[in-house]
């Protein structure tokens, strides 16, 4: 048993009634974090409880990544895109430099971490040479102003986008402010992006921070087309979240992704319009709310609870074999231009 989760019979009945049978052969997760020890040892621990997906996050390398993936998927071809952890106290170029390792020796298809106050001629040197298919950027990473406030073109620059526009690759966008895919000044900053650096493959992460279908619906409504873009399913685990995206957005642009390195917990969530409210039985600061200890010992992995919301939306949308196929890896494939 590996030491990122305890993997309990719970867990075993849940994978067997509710993924097992439907779960394709082979997954492409689009959204993983990769990082050794030394990477992030030297992050504080009041900025690590700072918010909740950084206290569960485990520190995940490439192999642990692959045996946990082993060990919650024992049916399923895996493979992924992994990236650094999106922390500004963290050694990004060192995580960067593993992360392009790792994709040298084949263990995953790599994307770098950038900051905004890098230099462009020394980002697209070292973008070359580590053989990134895209960049990870992060609000997070803009000095002095909240992520609730940062816009797309404060945490990516108009020079960052022409590196990646000039080479043909990728972006992986966690969006900021407070509104998420719901703010009128995101939805204009992406379709401007997608106007001015048409040869960038834009990935919305998270379906825009869509863990509540409010934000989804206000985003969807204000964007028109989401023709140009591509959304990953990260995080995600909201039932009408998923009937709404597979019913407004095409299906070939939607991708699967997962977080593993944050949701190896067990529990439960869930939803006012805006706000999710996460349940666990781990002993997490944030863990305060709890439910009764018989609910709490029928909890799953967090991981499993979002793997069988897709599945149950893909069976009630009555998606094809193909589709399915498409979501779980085909669409990554063919969004990051890569042959694996």
């Amino acid at each position: 048993m590996l030491p990122f989760f305890d993997y309990t019979e719970v867990d075993t009945i849940f994978y067997e009634q509710h993924i097992a049978p439907r779960i394709p052969s082979k997954i492409f997760d689009v959204h993983v974090h990769i990082f050794q020890k030394s990477h992030v040892e030297m992050i504080p621990e009041k900025s690590v409880k700072a918010h909740w997906a950084s206290e569960c996050a485990h520190v995940l390398t490439c192999e642990d990544t692959h045996a946990c993936a082993r060990e919650l998927y024992p049916d399923t071809e895996y493979g992924f895109a992994g990236f650094p952890t999106a922390s500004p106290e963290a050694d990004t170029k060192g995580m960067n430099n593993y992360v392009a390792k790792m994709g040298y020796e084949g263990k995953c298809v790599p994307l770098m971490m950038v900051r905004p106050e890098w230099d462009p001629e020394e980002i697209e040197r070292e973008f070359l040479a580590g053989d990134f298919v895209g960049f990870k950027p992060y609000p997070g990473m803009v000095k002095g102003i909240s992520s609730g406030e940062v816009g797309i073109f404060e945490f990516l620059p108009h020079e960052q986008w022409e590196i990646l526009n000039r080479h043909k690759k990728s972006v992986m966008l966690h969006i900021g402010r407070k509104e998420r895919f719901a703010d009128a000044e995101n939805i204009h900053d992406l379709l401007t992006a997608r106007e001015k650096y048409p040869d960038v493959t834009i990935i919305i992460a998270h379906l825009g921070r869509s863990y509540n279908p409010y934000y989804l619906r206000i985003g969807l409504g204000k964007m028109g087309n989401p023709e140009g873009f591509y959304f990953d399913t990260t995080a995600v685990v909201n039932p009408d979240v998923y009937d709404m995206a597979f019913a407004k957005i095409p299906l070939q642009n939607i991708l699967y992704g997962s977080d593993m390195h944050v949701l190896l917990w067990h529990g439960k969530r869930e939803w006012d319009e805006r706000n999710y409210y996460n349940f666990t039985r781990e002993n997490f600061s944030w863990n305060t709310n709890r439910k009764s200890p018989e609910e709490e010992a029928a909890y799953t992995i967090f991981l499993y609870e979002q793997m069988k919301s897709i599945l149950d939306a893909m069976d009630r949308h009555g998606l094809s074999e193909s589709q399915k196929i498409g979501i779980f890896g085909e669409n990554t494939k063919y969004a990051l231009r890569i042959n694996t």
